[in-house]
């Protein structure tokens, strides 16, 4: 009544499935990690099938296929920039799960996947391999009817530390404007000056277009950002002189050129070198919108016009800026000492 089959994945990892059928009743599957498992299963599954117990209807769809699907229908809904960080992560859960029936995926195998994962990175990217990886199941839950429940909703992701953002001083800010006017990329230098000026991505600013850029009203303008919502902002100051040099000088409607010669990769290698010249450490293009809010905050701007500027949904979001603005606390408690003591 029970069959065990052994497969070999292509990275040599060896499963055995299990199929226990009998005339009459929905034929069960599963797969283990030993034969041991596999043959306890199946002796256990054979009696509570005489028993004549009845079991959910298991999924016949292995995780490959989820995530062709999930790559075909729902990564196209996301932006450019997001969708080249998650491919390498939708590719490793193919290798190391897709051969299995999603019914078939246990917490475990994802906890075992989870701990290889946290031995060679750090946790936020522990946590994006499995906000990936869940999305896709809640997908196949709600939208294919592929499976009934989330097996990731068992497994617990890593604490992320509650570090402070690293901005740029003053000197390390200069430094790297140096080296970027220096560079052979002549667009990096009035794209990281877009970015301290806007805390824009880096994603938003390689979409913006010659219609992205209103020079009478001499802002910018993009229908939708990282989180969904849209972006308008004023260009002031050197921003604005660059835009406009962009906006005149643009051959194929970008401001930053997306063409033949220029991938997305050109720009992010580019400030990667300029980033070993000025001897900067710990600095992404990310770092440049962790500047823009932090110079903002410490100029003592609120916390709820940073996170307009920033588009954060939610201004708690801004928070993680909050310590720079110890002087406005500083004035808000000497006005209620006051007040005390009247």
């Amino acid at each position: 009544m029970a069959t065990i089959n052994t497969h070999t994945s292509k990275a040599g990892v060896t499963t055995y499935r299990v199929r226990v059928q009998r005339k009459g009743c929905t034929p069960q599957t599963a797969t283990f990690p030993t034969l041991k498992e596999a043959k306890r299963w199946a002796i256990m599954i054979e009696g509570r099938v005489i028993e004549g117990r009845r079991f959910p209807v298991k999924s016949t769809h292995t995780l490959n296929e989820l995530l062709e699907r999930y790559s075909s229908e729902v990564m196209p809904q996301k932006s450019p920039e997001t969708i080249r960080s998650q491919q390498y992560v939708v590719a490793y859960w193919k290798r190391v799960l897709g051969h299995k029936i999603l019914s078939d995926i246990t917490p475990a195998d994802i906890i075992a996947a989870r701990n290889t994962i946290a031995k060679r990175d750090q946790p936020a990217t522990v946590v994006k391999y499995l906000v990936i990886l869940s999305h896709a199941f809640t997908i196949a839950i709600k939208e294919y009817q592929w499976m009934e429940t989330n097996p990731c909703s068992r497994v617990s992701r890593p604490t992320l530390p509650s570090g402070r953002p690293r901005y740029l001083t003053d000197e390390e800010r200069i430094r790297l404007l140096q080296e970027c006017r220096k560079s052979k990329n002549t667009y990096l230098y009035p794209l990281v000056v877009l970015a301290l000026h806007t805390g824009l991505r880096r994603g938003s600013l390689l979409a913006l277009t010659q219609e992205s850029i209103r020079l009478d009203m001499e802002t910018l303008y993009l229908p939708t950002s990282k989180n969904g919502l849209p972006v308008i902002l004023p260009l002031v100051g050197e921003a604005l002189t660059l835009a406009r040099e962009l906006y005149a000088t643009s051959t194929d409607g970008f401001l930053f050129p997306r063409g033949k010669g220029y991938p997305g990769n050109y720009y992010r290698r580019a400030f990667e070198h300029a980033v070993n010249r000025a001897k900067l450490e710990e600095c992404s293009f990310h770092t440049l919108r962790h500047c823009a809010a932090s110079y903002l905050v410490q100029a003592g701007v609120p916390l709820y016009v940073v996170s307009q500027v920033l588009s954060h949904k939610r201004v708690q979001t801004t928070q993680i800026y909050a310590h720079l603005s110890p002087d406005n606390l500083r004035d808000a408690l000497e006005i209620l000492a006051n007040r005390l003591s009247s």
